[in-house]
């Protein structure tokens, strides 16, 4: 993953299998496990379908995330004790009920990957939370992680993603889109792989309102092959 989880090492218990439609020579069997068997602490788990050595490998990012989640959550956890003590929060109680969650999804429809959202969101006080929503595409060939640059490698196939997500927000007002400038499209990105083309995924307030979520914008692989 192209993250770094170095975190403590967690337990972690399963539920609720459910089956992928993707290659029908792999057929990857997805589970929920709960970090620490916090409800609100969900990840996925590869079961069935792609080879052994495959399942290890993504398996082990997909736990490597279930660490950082944890870790989170104790953090926030212990920021809520701390801040609980404070005038302000004795006196507005209802805004110190900290909170923090990770959820995930089966995306993507290539049937030589599998694409999940990784999701999390915490609420620290104020008038909303807010959560990063991560997007993460293994190669059922290898089990790696297939990022952003293997697909962008080039800033010229960076720029011609912005400028065709930019024509096609520009005249929706539920966007921020004014200029080319505002749609930033990096090797950092967060993205879906698609069976055409690659969804790219935008942060909370990057180029819409909070109201809007974290919109997927799908873009063609004509535009940047």
């Amino acid at each position: 993953m192209k993250k770094t989880w170095l975190i403590p090492l967690l337990s972690a218990t399963l539920i609720l299998p459910t089956t992928l439609s993707v290659d029908a020579a792999t057929k990857p069997t997805v589970i929920t496990k709960y970090a620490k068997d916090k409800k609100s602490l969900k990840y996925p788990y590869v079961t069935k379908g792609p080879s052994t050595n495959v399942r290890k490998t993504i398996n082990t990012d997909l736990t490597d995330f279930s660490k950082f989640a944890y870790q989170n959550y104790l953090d926030i956890e212990a920021m809520e004790k701390r801040d609980k003590k404070s005038s302000f929060c004795k006196e507005y109680p209802s805004m110190c009920n900290y909170t923090y969650s990770t959820s995930y999804k089966v995306s993507g429809n290539n049937a030589s990957y599998l694409t999940f959202i990784l999701s999390d969101y915490e609420y620290t006080g104020g008038a909303h939370g807010l959560g990063y929503k991560y997007g993460v595409n293994y190669s059922l060939k290898t089990g790696k992680e297939v990022r952003i640059t293997s697909i962008l490698k080039t800033s010229t196939q960076l720029k011609k993603v912005e400028k065709y997500i930019y024509n096609k927000l520009k005249n929706n007002d539920d966007y921020f889109v004014d200029t080319i400038s505002d749609v930033d499209v990096t090797k950092k990105s967060e993205y879906l792989m698609m069976k055409d083309g690659i969804k790219v995924i935008f942060q909370s307030y990057e180029i819409a309102p909070y109201s809007t979520g974290q919109p997927e914008i799908f873009v063609p692989k004509s535009v940047y092959n």
